[in-house]
């Protein structure tokens, strides 16, 4: 499992500052020529490697090549890459962006990735209050800053990365990113009843069933603000959306059923389809409650999502008195216990003259 956290670095000199901005910008030229020649000749691995040290041996140690190489690997799919955001390049052509602000956008990041090996990270080192970064110019040569993190996110890291973005006011902020083992799951066989889950603009419906899928409680967990609020106040509710979610399976002990989504993009690849994908909370939801699932040891199961609220609307609904949301939940709930909806409805439509539905 895979953990990010967050904080910021202080650098007490304009020299030290001046020396980690330069670092910052050659290797963020080193990533750009690596895309490049990956991009005009189809070479990978070793061949960038050496073809990107021929211009940053001078500048930039063997390990900052490397981790600039596998940014740009990442990248090396996409057709075309505007380093910098397309957003600041129309800005620029535009007048409304001063070259020398685009320019501090294209090289603003210095990486390093993690080595078990290398006291946990070679370029870049985490130490309590500390944040170190090697320099180049001079062998064994470090460069010092303060450096602070909440201290709830401050592990004993044996190997982690760490990206150091310097932002449009000066600040420098700190990613740390490691693997952290995953806990034991806690909560007992599906058999003995599931928590389904359905994901909703303005919340989560809950349903609990027993070890005949029968259904035994609902609850809808709501969180109005995240259909209007701004990034930041809905990243911050839908997470604590996952939490209420998966302390209310914790407490039951029974694992959460989730819909499993897909996106295939295919014919769709336009403006309005990357729009809605970008901007669909359904998704984000469900991100957060697998996560915060598995560091707690709660069990994720995912099932088809095909037909849940057609088939919980027509059969469960009125039968069971609950809305469309919670009877979605509960054939999600359903089927993650492998039961299987099949009934047939005759006569229980108006107008429908007994056909089958």
């Amino acid at each position: 499992m895979r953990r990010v956290a967050h904080g910021l670095a202080y650098f007490s000199t304009s020299e030290t500052v001046a020396r980690v901005v330069d670092l910052m910008k050659v290797q963020s030229s080193a990533v750009r020529t690596a895309y490049q020649y990956m991009r005009h000749t189809g070479h990978i691995g070793n061949a960038v490697r050496r073809h990107v040290k021929i211009n940053y041996m001078a500048d930039l140690n063997q390990r900052f090549i490397s981790d600039a190489c596998g940014i740009a690997s990442q990248m090396s799919g996409k057709p075309s890459v505007i380093f910098g955001g397309k957003r600041a390049w129309r800005d620029l052509q535009a007048g409304k962006l001063t070259k020398e602000v685009w320019q501090a956008r294209r090289n603003s990041s210095l990486y390093s990735r993690g080595d078990r090996t290398k006291k946990g990270n070679p370029n870049i080192r985490i130490q309590g209050n500390k944040i170190l970064i090697n320099d180049p110019a001079e062998h064994g040569r470090w460069i010092e800053g303060k450096f602070w993190m909440p201290e709830k996110f401050k592990p004993n890291w044996l190997c982690y990365d760490v990206r150091v973005k310097r932002t449009a006011d000066g600040e420098f902020r700190v990613s740390v990113s490691w693997e952290q083992v995953a806990p034991p799951v806690r909560t007992v066989s599906a058999f003995t009843g599931t928590i389904g889950v359905d994901c909703n603009p303005d919340g989560v419906a809950l349903v609990e069933t027993d070890a005949d899928g029968n259904l035994l409680r609902h609850r809808y967990e709501k969180e109005q603000r995240i259909q209007f609020a701004r990034e930041g106040k809905r990243t911050y509710d839908v997470r604590q959306l996952a939490v209420r979610v998966v302390d209310y399976a914790r407490e039951l002990n029974k694992p959460l059923v989730l819909e499993h989504l897909q996106f295939f993009a295919g014919k769709q690849r336009n403006s309005k389809f990357r729009r809605m994908r970008s901007n669909y909370l359904h998704k984000r939801m469900l991100d957060a409650i697998r996560s915060r699932a598995v560091s707690q040891g709660v069990e994720v199961i995912e099932v088809n999502p095909a037909f849940t609220s057609v088939l919980g609307s027509l059969k469960y609904m009125d039968a069971k008195s609950l809305n469309r949301h919670t009877a979605a939940a509960l054939v999600i709930a359903r089927r993650g216990m492998g039961f299987r909806e099949r009934q047939t409805f005759t006569d229980t439509l108006r107008g429908l003259g007994g056909s089958r539905v």
